[in-house]
């Protein structure tokens, strides 16, 4: 006898087809506000980072709770808030995908520096190119130096956590015993003054000179460019590359080398501070030249460049004497005393570097790979470029240049109004009005300029009195300063 179901014509799948239709529709949700308004930085920088860009290049397969976007502006925001932790984005995401009445994720951080270890550097990359196509469309004249953009090149360095992947890429200094120091990752970095932008970046081991990275940053160099750079980079080389190959200019300081040497009589007589001098190519090339052969044997026997004797004011209030070095050769187009004055605005890419690590908190790396380190460089640069973006706007509503805005001033108004704009998510005309009154409270946040103020390198707060670790923390045995017991440290 054959048995008959509880119900006819009932399918049997019911309840398991009804919970996978809950999970598509939760996914399909997800990947609808993963893009749109999952974040209130995503809304605040849409007009910069479009939501449909964002799509384009997320290369993720299946939307789940970290997905690419959610972590991408998870660690925006971690890095904008000070270099916060993990656990900052973690509850981040959890705000928001509670506020979408969406499953929470767990608190445990793990799966989200997982997650970040994945993110696609070409993503990235293809990010930053975004955001620095915005700046360069909304240069004002007044940030310009007589029609050529202005850039300035440097090194610096950033620290990691001490991992024996971090010491082999990026070894400590080798001054230091073994487990009593840190590993250093030196950066080189071409910054756009016209715009406030980094532009580029090389990394390397910092006991490698800077201007032997310089070279792979000349793509940065576009016609009637200016470069500005210290001593260290007013290189035959360097300086010839950036006239010949991307017919550019240069100002910088004269060579030490070059100044030990220095003859004011010789060369063609300009001013009483001012002459044309002809430099010859080095006999032989370099040995910190990474050119080959043939590179070499390209550039020109001999170049006219043009030397400018400016005094200053050292940090000592001593007076003294500098020779700046231009490929700017007519005089009456390019007065000596505005050249010699540029040469000064090359400061700015120290400011840009304080910025990014003392004001954003980003001297140390707390990652455990090389790999991590340079993705966390790129989410770095992103996200000071994403502040520029912000500042160059309020500049361009009060007239002023880009530099006069306070980076600080306007990165408090970011952090502290974001998560208003979640509420104008997908309602134009309310986020249009919304950035109005944003835009109008960073025009606020200007610099006051003052020149030739002296503010020595010191500080005031006393360093507490512990002592400097000189051997692994294992073997140390503490100095009982205070106690009359030994601690282990």
């Amino acid at each position: 006898m054959k048995k008959q179901t509880l119900l006819p014509n009932f399918p049997s799948t019911l309840f398991a087809t009804a919970q996978r239709k809950i999970q598509a529709d939760i996914r399909k949700f997800r990947e609808q506000l993963s893009g749109q308004s999952l974040t209130g930085y995503s809304t605040l920088f849409q007009h910069i980072l479009p939501p449909s860009f964002l799509q384009e290049i997320d290369t993720t397969q299946r939307q789940r709770a970290y997905g690419f976007i959610p972590v991408f502006w998870a660690w925006l925001g971690q890095i904008i808030e000070g270099n916060q932790s993990c656990t900052k984005s973690v509850s981040l995401i959890q705000s928001w995908y509670r506020s979408l009445k969406l499953p929470i994720p767990s608190s445990d951080t793990s799966a989200y520096c997982k997650r970040r270890q994945k993110l696609n550097p070409n993503s990235l990359q293809a990010i930053d190119q975004k955001i620095q196509n915005h700046l360069s469309r909304h240069i004002q004249e007044c940030d310009l130096w007589r029609e050529h953009e202005l850039l300035s090149i440097d090194g610096t360095s950033i620290r990691l956590m001490d991992t024996v992947k971090n010491q082999l890429k990026y070894p400590q200094a080798a001054g230091q015993k073994k487990d009593c120091g840190f590993p250093v990752m030196g950066v080189v970095a071409v910054a756009n003054h016209s715009h406030g932008g980094i532009v580029d970046t090389v990394k390397c081991q910092h006991q490698k000179h800077d201007a032997r990275m310089a070279p792979q940053l000349l793509h940065t160099v576009k016609e009637n460019d200016i470069m500005l750079g210290d001593r260290a980079f007013c290189t035959y080389e360097f300086t010839s590359r950036i006239v010949t190959e991307r017919k550019g200019n240069f100002v910088m300081r004269l060579h030490q080398a070059r100044h030990r040497k220095l003859d004011w009589r010789k060369g063609k007589k300009i001013s009483s501070f001012e002459r044309l001098v002809v430099w010859k190519k080095p006999k032989s090339q370099p040995p910190g030249s990474d050119l080959s052969r043939e590179q070499w044997d390209v550039l020109p026997t001999q170049m006219t460049v043009r030397y400018i004797k400016m005094g200053y004011e050292n940090r000592a209030g001593d007076k003294e004497m500098i020779v700046v070095v231009t490929s700017l050769l007519d005089p009456e187009k390019y007065p000596g005393e505005e050249v010699a004055a540029l040469y000064a605005e090359r400061w700015q890419i120290e400011v840009k570097f304080r910025d990014i690590k003392t004001t954003m908190g980003m001297e140390h790396f707390a990652v455990k790979s090389p790999e991590m380190a340079h993705l966390t460089l790129q989410m770095m640069l992103i996200t000071h470029n994403l502040i520029r973006c912000i500042m160059q706007e309020a500049a361009y509503a009060t007239g002023k240049p880009v530099h006069e805005m306070s980076f600080q001033g306007i990165r408090n108004v970011i952090t502290s109004s974001h998560e208003s704009f979640r509420n104008v998510a997908g309602k134009p005309i309310l986020r249009k009005n919304h950035y109005e009154a944003f835009a109008d409270n960073c025009t606020h946040h200007v610099l006051d300029i003052r020149p030739y103020r002296r503010e020595p390198r010191a500080i005031k707060l006393r360093p507490k009195n512990y002592q400097l670790l000189t051997s692994s923390r294992k073997t140390f045995r503490e100095i009982p300063h205070r106690g009359a017991t030994r601690k282990t440290a």
